[in-house]
C-alpha cells in the first residue's frame, strides 16, 4: 500500500539522532543520509528494512505537510491516479514521469485538499 511517507522536520541533525534511536528497537535503521545532496538540494535521510528506505525525515524551514507515496503497480495506474486526482479537485504538483531518486521511478503528485503532498510511484522498469 504505502512505498514511502515522508516526514517534514525543522532541525535534520536532531531529528536524525531522535529516529536512529526510537526505531532501533524495531528493527528499523537509518540506511540513507543525504545532507543538502538529494535531488532537489534539500537535506533527508531514510529509514527502513530490508534495503527499502520507507520512512524518510527531509529538512524544512518550518513545519509542513505530509508526503505519502502510494504504490502503483504499473506507469499506467501512475497516470491514472494524477488524472483521478485532478478531477477529485487536487492540485498538480508534478504530472507522470521518470524522477532522479532512483532508477524506474516513475511517479506522478496531487496536492490534497489540505495541501499534504500525495503520490503514486511505479517502481516497474515499464
Amino acid at each position: 500500500m504505502f512505498d514511502h511517507v515522508d516526514c517534514p522536520v525543522t532541525d535534520i541533525r536532531r531529528s536524525i539522532a531522535f529516529y536512529d534511536l526510537l526505531l532501533a528497537p524495531l528493527g528499523i535503521a537509518r540506511l540513507i543520509t543525504r545532507l543538502a545532496s538529494s535531488p532537489t538540494g534539500a537535506s533527508n535521510a531514510g529509514y527502513g528494512r530490508d534495503g527499502h528506505a520507507g520512512f524518510w525525515l527531509s529538512d524544512a524551514s518550518r513545519k509542513g505537510h505530509l508526503h505519502v507515496g502510494f504504490s502503483a503497480v504499473t506507469r499506467d495506474a501512475v497516470a491514472a491516479f494524477h488524472a483521478a486526482g485532478l478531477a477529485a479537485g487536487g492540485k498538480d504538483n508534478g504530472g507522470p514521469g521518470l524522477r532522479p531518486y532512483a532508477a524506474n521511478y516513475f511517479a506522478a503528485y496531487i496536492i490534497d485538499p489540505d495541501g499534504h503532498n500525495i503520490e503514486a510511484v511505479c517502481r516497474a522498469d515499464r
